[in-house]
């Protein structure tokens, strides 16, 4: 399987905004392949959000779409901005330092 995380923030004066999209009906779900593992909510100068999800390593590029798609959603929501990072475990990276 293979993770992919989600980092957002928005000002918190756009707190409602965020929250009305994410559990209205406007903002499209990810595929049904994508599973969303957890989502952490941050306190910083920004509301900062991870949120996790897992797929299929065969399915990644499909679902970093699904992803991207999904938060397109929030465009019109002045100050949002998210950033999509695909993961690997530790285990996964250490042959990247010759130890695997």
């Amino acid at each position: 399987m293979t993770f992919v995380m989600v980092t957002a923030k928005y000002p918190p004066h756009q707190a409602d905004k965020v929250g009305k999209a994410f559990t209205g009906t406007k903002i499209p779900e990810t595929a049904d392949f994508v599973k969303r593992i957890n989502i952490f909510v941050v306190a910083d100068f920004d509301v900062k959000i991870y949120t996790l999800y897992e797929m299929p390593d065969d399915k990644l590029h499909e679902g970093i779409k699904s992803i991207a798609t999904r938060y397109m959603g929030y465009r019109d929501i002045v100050g949002f901005d998210y950033k999509i990072e695909p993961l690997l475990t530790a285990q996964e990276a250490l042959p990247m330092i010759g130890l695997g």
